[in-house]
């Protein structure tokens, strides 16, 4: 028979055990598991320090560096560096956990393999070749990923979060423009695009384009990026009596292709696709190019000229820029980065407003955040869970190379959709 000092020492026991099951189910209740104030958490979050960790893949060596990699992986810093002095997500600071990918889509696989197990999400994965060396990967992995890339089959990648109007619709509203805001119909067109997905994603824009607003094709030439000379290309197009010419390029490589099309006597309409622009074509020491590219290209894009304090959230950027960065210069891809984290904080904050900072919660949030404002940076962006509703926008803006603004380009157009850009099903 158990003494009453036993049964004391048991009741004290299943009291104990009693409690501990109680504290268990409340913090069950709660969203425990791991997480802090009722949010629940796993991967690259720290409860205990409020910290979420961010991937970045982006190239800070190479040839795509300067011109667009560390500009724009700065404007991501930049904006983060903001949120985390203004109390962060929730009261949880971000930490970027970088790596360089110099733009190969090899290395990029490597370098998210390396960090995986240690981030919440990607804050940027850029480049298109190197965002789909990826793709099979995070799919796997259901890691959501904000890209700095507007390749259309992103918008099929559930898993992928594209800021801005696809490359394809670039294209069509370039060519809407020249036929229906400048009324040259019918006009001798052609391409040069680089040989990858991201080039490939241009030719098709280009090709609907042709169907879509009667254009005479007179050649499309590819290139590799390994590639130095491009006489073969301009030549194509100078022997079809191309009176403009798309780039779908990096800024090197189009630098070199108008120059070489200056050489050889030939200067037609250069129309760029986004990425292949960059504020350091614009070069003091050369100003007869300079020259040549005011008269003679366009650049395709959306969105705030820089320092348009009219727009609230171009306002605080350049506050923000003043205070962490004050010796940027006004480039369009610092302007993009920047962008790209308004669109990732807006999905962390709708994963921690709803107590679920998992991976699993934060892919949640990006299908129901809806529309995200953007204050003006560019036109307010929708998502939704289909791929038409992943298109975040479908307009463009046409802009003139003209050293005497801000950013040394010039709205010409405003922002506008045309009918090809409209129509197109993803």
């Amino acid at each position: 028979m158990a003494t009453s000092t036993t049964l004391r020492t048991r009741s004290r026991v299943l009291s104990v055990f009693a409690l501990l099951s109680l504290f268990s189910l409340v913090l069950a209740a709660c969203g425990g598991g791991g997480g802090s104030g009722g949010i629940k958490t796993d991967v690259g979050v720290d409860a205990s320090t409020k910290t979420i960790n961010l991937g970045i893949l982006t190239p800070l060596s190479g040839p795509v560096a300067a011109p667009i990699g560390i500009p724009l992986t700065q404007g991501i810093e930049v904006y983060f560096k903001s949120l985390n002095d203004s109390g962060g997500i929730d009261g949880y600071k971000v930490k970027l956990v970088e790596e360089d990918t110099k733009y190969d889509p090899q290395t990029q696989v490597e370098q998210y393999n390396a960090i995986k197990g240690q981030v919440l999400m990607f804050a940027e994965s850029l480049g298109t070749p190197t965002t789909q060396a990826i793709k099979d990967l995070v799919n796997r992995d259901k890691i959501l990923v904000t890209v700095a890339s507007l390749d259309s089959y992103l918008a099929r990648q559930p898993y992928m979060v594209m800021v801005g109007t696809p490359y394809r619709l670039q294209v069509e509203n370039a060519f809407d423009y020249v036929v229906n805001k400048t009324g040259d119909t019918s006009p001798k067109t052609g391409l040069i695009y680089q040989d990858d997905s991201y080039g490939q994603d241009g030719q098709a824009g280009y090709n609907e384009s042709v169907a879509a607003y009667h254009l005479q094709d007179v050649g499309q030439a590819s290139y590799e990026l390994t590639d130095t000379q491009f006489v073969t290309q301009v030549t194509k197009m100078k022997q079809g009596g191309a009176k403009y010419v798309f780039l779908t390029a990096i800024p090197t490589v189009a630098a070199q292709i108008i120059a070489t099309g200056a050489q050889l006597g030939y200067t037609p309409h250069w129309i760029m696709q986004s990425p292949a622009w960059s504020p350091l074509l614009i070069n003091p020491k050369t100003p007869s190019f300079t020259q040549l590219l005011a008269a003679t290209t366009w650049v395709m894009g959306q969105g705030a000229a820089w320092g348009d304090t009219s727009k609230p959230s171009m306002a605080k950027m350049i506050q923000d820029v003043q205070k962490y960065q004050p010796d940027e210069q006004p480039n369009g891809y610092f302007e993009y980065g920047y962008s790209e984290a308004v669109v990732t904080a807006a999905i962390l904050k709708k994963a921690a407003d709803s107590g679920d900072l998992t991976r699993a919660g934060v892919f949640n949030a990006f299908n129901k955040v809806g529309t995200v404002s953007m204050g003006g940076l560019l036109p307010d962006i929708t998502y939704g869970s289909s791929p038409n509703q992943r298109v975040p926008s479908r307009d463009s803006s046409v802009y003139a190379i003209d050293p005497t603004q801000i950013g040394d380009v010039k709205d010409i157009s405003g922002d506008f959709t045309g009918s090809a850009a409209a129509a197109s099903q993803f």
